[in-house]
């Protein structure tokens, strides 16, 4: 018996050897691919959820804007009534307030958008426990 006839014949060793490593490669190969795929989708999603928070901020932006307005109209039309001089004090001051509460929405819109939740949680909380 030779050693041909125990192992087969010979080279057998090496050809399956390449084959065991071109399908590693394969394997290799596809994990390089499943990975690229994830890396993309994760990639749109990440900007997908940037643009809608980008649009959140944005209409955050535009209502805070509207509730300036009402309430500067508001405060406007209660101090009519107290008098001509204190309600433009008050107007002023008010637009003062709201000018410089915008522009610091417009500088740090996140910051805002933690603030209105913070003063929503605690509404919340607060109404809670009656």
């Amino acid at each position: 018996m030779t050693v041909e006839d125990d192992k087969g014949p010979a080279g057998s060793g090496e050809r399956h050897t390449e084959s065991a490593t071109g399908r590693i490669g394969d394997d290799v190969q596809r994990a390089k691919e499943n990975i690229s795929e994830a890396a993309a989708s994760a990639r749109d999603d990440i900007a997908t959820d940037l643009r809608r928070l980008s649009a959140d901020v944005i209409s955050l932006k535009d209502t805070v804007a509207e509730l300036a307005k009402t309430v500067t109209g508001e405060v406007g039309e209660a101090a009519t009534g107290i008098g001509g001089d204190v309600a433009s004090a008050a107007k002023d001051q008010i637009n003062t307030l709201l000018s410089e509460f915008e522009a610091v929405a417009r500088r740090n819109p996140l910051g805002v958008v933690f603030g209105a939740f913070g003063i929503g949680m605690l509404i919340g909380i607060m109404k809670g426990r009656r």
